[in-house]
């Protein structure tokens, strides 16, 4: 391989700083920028589990540090950005990815409303903050970084599922991930979005899954590819986004979804379809 062309995947001498990295989805992004070589801050509320990723970033040769803070308390969050900068001198990449949802629904009760505000509160509002306090710093730099927010195929289509205010939100990130590309495009800020469909090895996930097994089996069959996502294949989307061979990409939602979108409501094809003759006239 063309040493040159491998190199625009390097991140070695980034400062990257990932948010809800203590499980799941955000310990693969702490781990796919680390193999590129970036030293990350991680950061979530339980200091135990972020100690952990820190640990394993470092196992790859690059500095992390591990960070306790609500990322939905302003002066948490103000702090979070500034121990960053005091530490690192810089911020080069910074990934959203700190969320959560339930399946409250619009029920029309006190209690529903209060999780929603919740839910839209991390999902969106820290999301919004996060760019911000991002972009500030990156502009007192050089005038470069990238933004990576970490959206859901839930902002992009409905489901069963009861969550409104997860889909909301999500919707919200995706607009938000737009319009800021344009505001910061002259700036040299990247900011894109990864949209990712149902993963294993997530803590989430694996609650739905295990108070209701048939959720498993409706998101595969769904799911064009023909099985779940596994946190490794964040890993290149994450890498890709925040290097520079995505240097003229901004304002992009990826889906790392196995076709969900693209099937539009994709349901698994019966084994007949294969003898059709429809099927017959594609060969």
């Amino acid at each position: 391989m063309d040493p040159s062309f491998a190199n625009l995947f390097n991140l070695e001498g980034k400062t990257a700083l990932v948010t809800g990295a203590s499980s799941g989805l955000g310990v693969a992004f702490a781990r796919g920028l680390a193999r590129a070589g970036a030293n990350v801050v991680v950061t979530a509320r339980r200091q135990e589990l972020i100690d952990k990723t820190a640990e394993m970033v470092r196992s790859f040769g690059g500095r992390s540090t591990a960070i306790s803070a609500d990322i939905t308390d302003d002066a948490q969050v103000e702090r979070l950005f500034d121990q960053t900068v005091a530490e690192y001198g810089r911020l080069d990449i910074l990934v959203n990815n700190a969320g959560y949802t339930d399946r409250s629904g619009l029920r029309h009760d006190l209690g529903s409303m209060k999780r929603m505000r919740s839910i839209i509160e991390l999902d969106l509002v820290a999301t919004v903050n996060g760019c911000r306090l991002a972009g500030k710093q990156m502009m007192k730099q050089d005038g470069r970084g990238t933004i990576i927010n970490i959206s859901s195929i839930l902002g992009r289509v409905g489901s069963e599922f009861r969550a409104a205010s997860y889909h909301a939100a999500k919707g919200g990130v995706d607009a938000l991930t737009r319009v800021l590309a344009l505001e910061y495009a002259r700036e040299g800020i990247r900011v894109n979005a990864i949209a990712p469909s149902y993963f294993d090895g997530t803590e989430l996930m694996d609650k739905v899954f295990e108070a209701n097994p048939a959720t498993r089996d409706h998101s595969i069959s769904r799911t064009p590819m023909g099985r779940l996502g596994q946190p490794e294949d964040l890993e290149g989307a994450v890498v890709f986004l925040a290097s520079d061979a995505a240097r003229f990409v901004t304002g992009h939602i990826l889906y790392v979804d196995g076709g969900w979108t693209a099937g539009g409501g994709y349901h698994q094809l019966p084994p007949l379809w294969e003898s059709s003759p429809g099927h017959q006239l594609l060969q």
